[in-house]
């Protein structure tokens, strides 16, 4: 369990997509849990580092391909969380919607996250509590969003993060490349210190 800041911590033994441990007090969210192979060991984890899987408030997804959404059911389960995710992902993970593009349509035929319980959606930029917001960033799935806390940007596949700056991960990845490029440059404007993205080490902007 790295420290980054005050209230964010790199999660690093979870399988898939980058983990991460937000500490807002009286809200405590595991963002991007991961894969279930990877759920027992971010436990540990955590129990090493003095902290316990109970004390999650909060899990927030920034998408629902299974890198970051396959852990998230169970962690519900077992600790009873809120858990966060937008909208039109949640309706692929039903089955309601078709993914959407080839490569997710053949691999959610083989395995396809769990949606979990307790759940809210979002549909657009909300404030999920004071100090913590979800902006829409949907280029790389329809229901992608990004989280801020404060100085820190969570943006999970919207971009990864080299030499300091964010930069567009493979277009074949995105839903819409586009608009993908859109969530990118919006994303850049952002004031703040830290990146933290799904798929490269956490880092400070320069």
């Amino acid at each position: 369990m790295k420290q980054l800041t005050a209230s964010v911590f790199w999660l690093e033994t979870a399988v898939g997509a980058r983990c991460y441990w937000l500490d807002a007090g009286e809200r405590v969210a595991i963002i991007d849990p991961g894969m279930k192979a990877g759920l027992n060991r971010v436990a540990r984890e955590l129990r090493e580092a003095g902290r316990s899987p109970y004390e999650v408030t909060d899990i927030l997804l920034t998408h629902y391909d299974i890198d970051h959404t396959g852990a998230a059911a169970e962690w519900q389960r077992r600790t009873g969380a809120r858990a966060w995710i937008g909208a039109a992902d949640a309706a692929i993970l039903t089955g309601a919607v078709p993914a959407t593009t080839p490569l997710r349509q053949v691999t959610s035929r083989i395995a396809r996250a769990e949606l979990p319980g307790n759940l809210r959606l979002l549909d657009g930029d909300a404030e999920l509590w004071p100090g913590l917001s979800a902006l829409h960033t949907p280029g790389h799935t329809p229901g992608h969003h990004s989280f801020r806390a404060g100085r820190v940007l969570f943006a999970g596949d919207t971009a990864v993060l080299a030499k300091g700056r964010l930069e567009s991960p493979p277009a074949l990845l995105m839903t819409s490349p586009g608009q993908a490029l859109a969530d990118l440059a919006r994303l850049r404007t952002l004031d703040v210190d830290w990146y933290c993205c799904g798929h490269s080490d956490p880092g400070t902007r320069r």
